[in-house]
């Protein structure tokens, strides 16, 4: 991983450097190529618009960051996915556009009215008695809401605690169920994930997910006659994503890491976009032959793949030098509390405690225990400004 920022963007790795020697940043930090971000989204935007498909923003992996959010509304996106209530909220207090709700989380029965407040656009339900609960809010509100069925056969894919769905044999009987309730209105189908990264060829390929939805939206216009007018298709949303999600027929994709240059098939293929984040964090002590490095914001997404986990990190205390020392790294387990990670430094290499270490991995910011992120504008001219600096909790914060 680490040769892809060291190719790609390395002035983002000696900014975040100098910035924090300086002090100008924390520890435990994302730092942003502000400029990068909205090219990128713009680049997306326009190929989602080219394709004539609808956009709904996902920021769990920015940790619904607000600047970075702004950012990328300057670019023309306009609607945003909550992946669970928590991520409704913040949007909503940011005066975002909450437009689609329920996917991959569910809302918690007893917050449906305050997700009907927010007017989605859309809302994934995954089984009927979700639907009834949904029903009941409505009725209580006096609105009605469009409904989108999450939809699976026996042979789609899941990751681990992200099961569940309509089995395609029982959508039929569970859509003429749900259109049973006058304040409900069944829109479309999703599913996920719809697209995979293949490493061996370097390209995105359908999933089985997808081609169950394509299905799905058949049988629901030709058997039931409801007018299908979501196909859902998140999953790794970027340009190539989005160019293969389209040739099937989907209309809504949902790009998040692409935004930021953070798709596997802009790291390692050959879309576009470039990596605009690095993770920046000091050298603490020692513990034997191993340097401790202070953590908080180690979560790297996809790391069970050997290409995408963290090896190694820069460490150094000036800028101008930091790439030249490639240090080996290791972070601990999700499982485990990332208080410190290790550095594995050679007898040749210099280490010392309050150095600066920068990583390269692939992040879920809002899956982390204390990152802050940290907006940069001017990087790549060689006028960095920082923007904004936010905690973990999107309290803005000063230095």
């Amino acid at each position: 991983m680490i040769d892809v920022i060291k190719e790609q963007n390395p002035n983002l790795v000696m900014v975040a450097t100098e910035l924090h020697r300086k002090g100008s940043i924390p520890s435990d930090c994302y730092v942003v190529d502000l400029d990068l971000v909205e090219s990128n989204a713009l680049e997306i935007y326009e190929c989602a618009k080219r394709l004539g498909l609808r956009t709904y923003v996902m920021t769990k992996q920015i940790n619904r960051n607000p600047s970075m959010i702004q950012t990328i509304i300057k670019s023309g996106f306009e609607s945003f996915v909550a992946v669970d209530m928590e991520c409704a909220y913040v949007l909503d207090e940011q005066n975002c556009k909450v437009g689609h709700v329920g996917h991959l989380s569910q809302i918690p029965r007893n917050r449906m009215k305050e997700a009907l407040k927010m007017e989605p656009e859309i809302w994934t339900v995954h089984h009927k008695d979700h639907a009834s609960f949904i029903s009941q809010a409505a009725t209580e509100l006096n609105v009605k809401q469009n409904i989108i069925l999450k939809v699976i056969d026996k042979d789609d894919m899941a990751y681990p605690a992200q099961e569940g769905g309509i089995l395609i044999d029982d959508v039929l009987q569970t859509a003429d169920f749900i259109s049973g309730f006058d304040n409900l209105n069944i829109v479309g189908v999703t599913g996920f994930p719809c697209a995979l990264y293949d490493f061996e060829t370097r390209k995105m390929n359908a999933s089985p997910n997808l081609n169950t939805i394509i299905k799905a939206a058949e049988l629901l216009d030709s058997k039931l006659g409801i007018d299908v007018k979501h196909i859902n298709a998140p999953g790794s949303s970027s340009c190539e994503t989005m160019e293969l999600i389209a040739s099937y027929g989907a209309t809504d994709a949902e790009p998040g890491s692409a935004l930021w240059g953070m798709a596997m098939q802009q790291i390692y293929g050959n879309d576009v976009g470039t990596p605009a984040q690095v993770y920046v964090t000091e050298v603490s002590h020692w513990s034997g032959d191993t340097a401790q490095v202070l953590g908080g914001g180690f979560y790297a997404d996809g790391a069970g793949h050997e290409m995408m986990s963290i090896k190694k990190a820069f460490v150094g205390d000036r800028s101008d030098t930091i790439l030249k020392n490639e240090v080996d790294a290791e972070a601990p387990i999700p499982q485990w509390m990332d208080y410190y990670a290790w550095l594995y430094p050679t007898t040749k290499q210099k280490v010392k405690p309050g150095d600066t270490a920068v990583y390269f991995f692939r992040p879920q910011v809002f899956m982390t225990r204390s990152a802050h992120i940290a907006t940069v504008s001017g990087v790549s001219n060689g006028n960095p400004v920082v923007q904004s600096i936010y905690d973990r909790s999107n309290n803005l914060i000063r230095l």
